[in-house]
């Protein structure tokens, strides 16, 4: 097994627009800014990993189209591998519609797959060299679940740890999540995989224990300004979040999951790995966009350093 990542997911053009809220159903609001920013929770992770100090590997798709190109070079330009990324002359590139409540950060998202829907079974063929290179791999709803769970038990076999970040819910059957080391679903997330309403951490500790329960040794759970929540077959621990100022929460769920990948392949205690993957997430809600607010190493032990409080009031919660 070797040091690096490998990212089997979503490519995406995030097409975001800040507002002053979100609007409801016929509500037409006149907003503020527009950009358009590389997304898809594959890519946004890839990235992450990358900025983290991992040799990161992505499969994907893209179509053969202008906004193929530019995500592309993008991921290219933040040091991910695109070697395993197909060019695919059925479908456009995938595209994103995102609004922003400015001053919450809080936002919805649409998602049109595109190429992304065009990942395949056969696309896996091309890990086989990638397996050894790797420590980790990393899994999100946004392509077909037949991949997910073929390259999940391929990964497994060639003795890779698999990780799964479970969003989007799309009504998949738990027993999906029997091909994983790890889960990490958010509140919505654990709700829709398990059936179970998800309001609290005491309604997520008693839904992340039916994942458990279908033998999944570790389930991290992302709670937002509440913190994550780690469960596993020895107990539950809930650890706080760290204090900034969200601007955008587009991708902080993807932080998480890469720095909890990079920690863990690093061999650190669980503990220390779910302080490092909330401080990647919090990072991520500080700017504006989803692959730009991937933070680098540095940055998240900054976090770390200046707010170690935070690092000791993590506690068990069974």
């Amino acid at each position: 097994m070797g040091g690096g990542i490998i990212v089997v997911g979503s490519i995406n053009l995030d097409m975001v627009v800040l507002s002053p809220v979100i609007p409801g159903p016929g509500e037409s609001i006149c907003a503020g800014d527009f950009q358009m920013v590389p997304g898809g929770k594959g890519a946004n992770q890839a990235v992450a990993a990358s900025r983290l100090g991992n040799h990161t590997f992505l499969l994907g798709r893209v179509g053969v189209d202008h906004f193929g190109d530019i995500l592309i070079q993008n991921l290219e330009s933040c040091g991910v591998e695109t070697s395993l990324v197909r060019r695919t002359e059925s479908a456009k590139t995938g595209v994103a519609l995102i609004v922003i409540e400015g001053e919450t950060g809080d936002n919805t998202i649409v998602v049109a797959p595109g190429a992304n829907s065009e990942v395949s079974v056969e696309d896996l063929d091309s890990l086989d060299p990638y397996f050894r290179q790797a420590h980790s791999i990393l899994f999100q709803f946004e392509i077909p679940v037949e991949v997910i769970s073929e390259g999940a038990k391929r990964a497994r076999d060639n003795g890779v740890v698999t990780i799964l970040d479970a969003g989007p819910p799309r009504g998949v059957d738990i027993t999906y999540c029997r091909d994983f080391d790890v889960v990490s679903p958010n509140r919505s997330e654990l709700a829709a995989l398990t059936g179970q309403p998800v309001s609290d951490i005491e309604t997520a500790l008693r839904s992340a224990r039916v994942i458990t329960g279908e033998g999944v040794p570790t389930v991290a759970v992302k709670m937002g300004e509440t913190g994550s929540l780690l469960v596993t077959r020895e107990g539950a621990w809930h650890f706080p979040a760290y204090a900034v100022k969200a601007v955008d929460g587009t991708a902080a769920g993807d932080a998480f999951t890469a720095a909890l990948a990079t920690a863990l392949g690093e061999g650190m205690e669980l503990p220390r790995a779910m302080r490092f993957a909330n401080a990647a997430g919090a990072l991520a809600v500080t700017v504006f966009g989803a692959q730009p607010s991937m933070p680098t190493r540095a940055q998240v032990e900054e976090l770390m350093e200046s707010q170690k409080s935070e690092e000791e009031s993590w506690k068990r919660i069974d």
